[in-house]
């Protein structure tokens, strides 16, 4: 399925101070109903359905106007989804016959039935709320947006009405693969989801392989910054990251991901320059990527496809090349590779380790890259203890302490070429390995005691311990102990480790003596209501179950407003007023304590 981001813009991957004003905008729905929007947005996503699937957002046609008002006048939708099971849906399909066979059991052919449906109510509340707006082609208006899937555990889903078993997991699916496939067939090219890892696992069973190339927009990141940053993220689905939701001037803002293309650095002998060639490579892209370069020619050249040449031999230097990317669908971001010409470029070894006992046999190769013929290595510093010979093999002088040591110079071909190469070994180096901490209760911190230990080591190790003493206690074997019990705190020893053949190290361990925790309070559970909902009135609710203490608050969804009279412990008496013309069903209250423990439970809403 041919899927798109929402508008295009410049990818990054951290934080930039400028970015185009189309890269951040804002999604706005029923809640903002009746309420001031953001004012000036880069671009407006606008929710279709009033929570909830076979819903409309009444406010519909003035979010939308305020969406047409923004830096980029193509507006999205995005449709809530959901799969509540004939027992609560009650638009459950009954007798269809198409797209799927459906009698109206719990079944895959019903669910995906429901999620086709599901869509095409929501599309048809976009097609009118563009005609209310006066849209010439109302249809084409809402087949040219992009569109979004809310899957959110806040909607109704059978894994969470009847339990997460295997089953409900594949109805929940199933009905996401029917709105899918729907809105395609609808001719919907632009499709996303909106999730998290957390609630698409609890929905679906963290299956994506269906939804595997759809972009995804995820939330819960607190700044721009992280937004930018996360933009890299693997997403719930493996699907690549389309958009991301964070806080912004009260409101839920979002920054769309651009397109990824690493800064490139190679290396070209001059004699090989006339030949040189290499391909770009960009990521989070939505089809074909194309590449418009900006700087750099005549010297580097980058098609359109990301081949990068030369215009023909070049003399010594450093050449850049940068530009703009593009896929099919409108996504951009940028590119730069840099091309050293007549430049070495050391690739290995810049780093070694050995131990002391095995100086004698200790060898390094050096190479380089971008050289036309064999390379020359001429030694300027880390002699006599290192010794690099002109093809650039590494060997130490002898017997070596333990210690760390640094061999540098220069490299160069016949034809010219030249660069720079460094090595530092590192000599009979010993690692601690964990523990480097440990927390324990003062009760118990007289009969504490925990087992050092290195990496690398030759032999029997011994530590010497040079600070902690009297309160933590190292013996030569690394041992640690206290000297007796220990009031509230934190303790640290350090010292030196060495082996028999003269390799050393250091070592560190912390010991944090904290009171015994008291156990914690029996988390609040919820049983049953007695009672139900009626909208537009206020009714009064028994809600039984367990551990009811601490000042608990409930909430439930928009336009339902609950205060508590009392509690028992065991009982909740419940207030509740619903709003007038909200829709009959069956919702969840969340019930929480002050310490922030919380429950759920389900109630129905209903006419008298």
């Amino acid at each position: 399925m041919a899927v798109v981001v929402l508008v295009a813009t410049v990818g990054v991957a951290s934080a930039s101070p400028t970015l185009p004003a189309t890269s951040i905008g804002f999604d706005i729905s029923f809640p903002q109903c009746g309420h001031p929007l953001p004012s000036s947005p880069g671009f407006g996503i606008v929710g279709v359905n009033d929570g909830s699937v076979f819903t409309v957002n009444k406010c519909l046609d003035n979010e939308l106007s305020w969406a047409q008002g923004a830096t980029n006048g193509n507006p999205a939708f995005y449709a809530n989804t959901g799969d509540a099971g004939p027992a609560y849906a009650a638009a459950w399909p009954t007798s269809q016959q198409t797209p799927d066979v459906c009698a109206g059991a719990n079944s895959v052919a019903c669910s995906y039935d429901y999620g086709w449906n599901a869509a095409r109510a929501s599309f048809e509340n976009a097609v009118i709320a563009e005609g209310d707006d006066g849209s010439a082609n109302p249809t084409l208006a809402a087949l040219s947006a992009p569109w979004w899937l809310d899957v959110e555990t806040g909607n109704a889903w059978e894994t969470i009405e009847y339990g997460r078993t295997s089953a409900d997991e594949t109805y929940d699916r199933t009905m996401l693969e029917g709105e899918v496939a729907s809105f395609t067939n609808i001719g919907v090219t632009s499709l996303g989801i909106y999730s998290t890892s957390s609630q698409w696992q609890v929905i679906t069973g963290d299956s994506g392989t269906a939804f595997s190339s759809i972009p995804v927009w995820i939330p819960g990141f607190a700044t721009l910054a992280a937004a930018q940053s996360a933009c890299n993220i693997t997403s719930f689905t493996g699907a690549r990251v389309a958009m991301i939701q964070y806080p912004s001037e009260g409101y839920d803002g979002d920054y769309v991901c651009g397109l990824l293309s690493n800064p490139v650095a190679t290396s070209v002998a001059v004699a090989a320059s006339a030949t040189f060639n290499d391909q770009l490579v960009t990521t989070n892209n939505d089809g074909t990527v194309s590449y418009v370069q900006t700087t750099g020619s005549p010297d580097l050249v980058v098609s359109a496809t990301g081949l990068v040449t030369t215009s023909g031999a070049l003399a010594v230097g450093t050449y850049t090349a940068t530009g703009t990317t593009s896929d099919t669908h409108g996504d951009t971001g940028t590119f730069s590779i840099t091309a050293k010409v007549g430049v070495l470029l050391q690739s290995s070894a810049t780093t070694a380790a050995v131990k002391v006992s095995g100086l004698a046999n200790y060898s390094g190769q050096l190479s380089v890259t971008g050289a036309s013929d064999a390379v020359t290595y001429v030694q300027t510093r880390g002699t006599p203890d290192l010794l690099v010979t002109p093809t650039g093999l590494v060997t130490a002088s002898g017997s070596l302490v333990a210690g760390t040591y640094v061999a540098t110079g220069t490299e160069s071909d016949a034809i010219g070429d030249k660069g720079t190469f460094t090595l530092t070994l590192k000599v009979g180096a010993l690692v601690q390995r964990l523990p480097t901490t440990a927390t324990i209760t003062t009760v118990k911190s007289s009969t504490f005691s925990e087992q050092l230990s290195v990496g690398a080591n030759r032999g029997a190790e011994t530590f010497v311990q040079t600070r902690g003493t009297p309160s933590l206690l190292v013996s030569s074997s690394g041992l640690v102990t206290t000297s007796g019990a220990l009031a509230v705190g934190t303790y640290k020893a350090t010292g030196t480790v060495s082996d028999t053949t003269g390799d050393v190290g250091t070592f560190t361990f912390t010991l944090i003596a904290a009171v015994t925790p008291p156990a914690p309070p029996p988390p609040p559970s919820a049983a049953v209501v007695k009672g139900y909902v009626v909208a537009g009135r206020t009714v009064t609710l028994a809600i039984d179950g367990a551990n009811f203490y601490g000042q608990p608050t409930i909430t439930s969804h928009s336009g339902t407003r609950v205060v508590v009279v009392r509690d028992t412990g065991r009982v909740l008496i419940a207030r509740v007023k619903s709003a007038a013309h909200s829709r009959n069903g069956r919702f969840t209250f969340t019930i929480t304590l002050a310490d922030g423990a919380s429950c759920q439970v389900r109630y129905n809403q209903r006419a008298t």
